[in-house]
């Protein structure tokens, strides 16, 4: 509180503390929750705060309300009381829906992923506005996969998010060096992903290792084409079904040792 002196009588007037301000930015509706008291708290992604929880007032027809679920994307306003440790989305102007998503399990269970990490990783560790572009990517790849009828490009959607969700943390595991040896490894050759190391593994590394993935050459040669366009053309190049799977493992896996915290998503099975 901050002693105001007027005139000769120098009386002390205490100002009252700047208890409220407002903020609106471009956010992504990661996740959402009813709390006892019948309001709903969401989970924002946005470029300028990161991670920001706010709760969501309103009867269960309200049009704010119908718009504070998962995976929209558009412009947030939230009014924040700090003397009653308040956080409220007061307006949302949604600019992209993706339907598709919504209709679809897998793609449900995908997005439900990356929500949680990007909870999880506090928006990939401060990297906010990276976090944001790639979320955004993501969900549109998924609606366009969804819209399409196309299982394999959701899967490669996914393996895709979480590669480049990894480099951004600075945590890809090195694509020419062996995690176990430090030997090199051969692009044109099969090579395998150590789950207890984190790393790709060389031929020789890989036959004493119990728990490793094989990865077809054409994983790792889809992940180097991949890193040269734009996400959403990534996810539209083919990668054959046993490369795909073990890519989508190595990702995942890569993924939960990142986060260094459960998540639900994969422990759901659901991908």
């Amino acid at each position: 509180m901050q002693a105001v002196l007027t005139g000769k009588l120098r009386r002390p007037i205490l100002a009252p503390p700047m208890a409220t301000r407002s903020a609106s930015f471009d956010a992504i509706i990661l996740r959402a929750k009813e709390v006892p008291s019948g309001a709903r708290v969401v989970t924002l992604l946005s470029a300028d705060e990161g991670i920001v929880e706010a709760f969501v007032f309103g009867g269960g027809k309200s049009k704010l309300r119908s718009l504070a679920s998962p995976w929209y994307f558009g412009k947030a306003w939230i009014y924040r009381d700090a003397s009653r440790g308040l956080v409220k989305l007061t307006d949302f102007d949604a600019v992209r829906e993706y339907p598709g998503i919504r209709a679809d399990l897998p793609s449900i269970a995908a997005a439900s992923f990356a929500s949680e990490f990007m909870a999880a990783t506090s928006a990939l560790g401060g990297d906010w506005a990276d976090a944001l572009s790639l979320c955004a990517d993501f969900l549109s790849a998924l609606d366009e996969a969804s819209g399409r009828g196309e299982p394999e490009a959701t899967a490669r959607a996914l393996a895709l998010f979480a590669m480049r969700a990894l480099e951004l943390m600075g945590l890809s595991p090195d694509g020419d060096e062996c995690s176990a040896c430090a030997g090199a490894l051969r692009r044109d050759t099969l090579h395998s992903y150590s789950r207890r190391t984190g790393g790709f593994l060389c031929a020789r590394c890989a036959a004493s290792e119990n728990d490793a993935v094989a990865l077809p050459a054409g994983a790792l040669a889809w992940l180097e084409a991949a890193a040269a366009r734009s996400f959403g053309d990534a996810v539209r190049v083919g990668l054959g079904r046993d490369a795909l799977s073990a890519l989508k493992a190595c990702a995942l896996d890569l993924a939960r040792k990142a986060a260094d915290a459960p998540l639900r998503t994969l422990d759901s099975g659901l991908l």
